[in-house]
């Protein structure tokens, strides 16, 4: 621990930390070694506060890791690109799998529990579901959706595990997306 004076809950006009101060140190951390750098007593050991004063600002441990999930994700959709369905869902899985990919751990605790997930992922996944289904006729089983969403998810794992020296990019993943996006225009042409 830091030979600093720790403070807890903040009194008036005493030294103070903030929610977005908390997240803005949590996430980077979270993103760099893991879950287990993002507990009440590492984060309060590198704010130089108490553990009391993290969960009076953020909640419960599991608060914390959704306002994280949102941090992360906020603003992944502000705009679309694309006029046909092929290239919005190409500007879509491109934006998002760059997000994922900066945040590939806090994906994982989404895939560790699906309740923490977001807003902004849920409409991620609409986004990609109204379009899919615009190219795909219908494809009222989600085939297409779940395919985009599973390889983009074992996309980002595995270009995060590889060794950076033999590391994947987002054009290899971007060539996937493209060549799936082109047989699923091939299958509707012949129906």
């Amino acid at each position: 621990m830091s030979s600093g004076r720790l403070i807890g809950r903040p009194q008036k006009g005493s030294r103070s930390i903030s929610r977005e101060h908390i997240l803005s140190t949590a996430l980077p951390l979270l993103n760099e070694q893991g879950l287990e750098a993002v507990s009440f007593r590492r984060l309060a050991d590198a704010l130089n506060v108490t553990a009391m004063a993290i969960k009076y600002h953020v909640g419960s441990h599991r608060s914390l890791i959704a306002a994280l999930i949102r941090t992360a994700f906020e603003g992944t959709l502000t705009h679309i690109e694309g006029n046909t369905p092929e290239e919005r869902l190409r500007h879509i899985l491109s934006t998002y799998c760059t997000r994922a990919l900066e945040n590939a751990n806090v994906v994982r605790c989404i895939l560790n529990d699906p309740s923490l997930m977001s807003g902004e992922v849920v409409t991620v996944t609409e986004e990609i579901r109204k379009n899919t289904r615009m190219l795909n006729d219908g494809d009222e089983q989600d085939v297409l959706l779940n395919l985009l969403v599973d390889y983009t998810h074992g996309f980002v794992f595995s270009a995060v595990a590889a060794p950076s020296n033999h590391g994947l990019t987002l054009d290899d993943y971007l060539r996937s997306v493209d060549w799936v996006l082109k047989a699923g225009q091939s299958a509707q042409v012949s129906n």
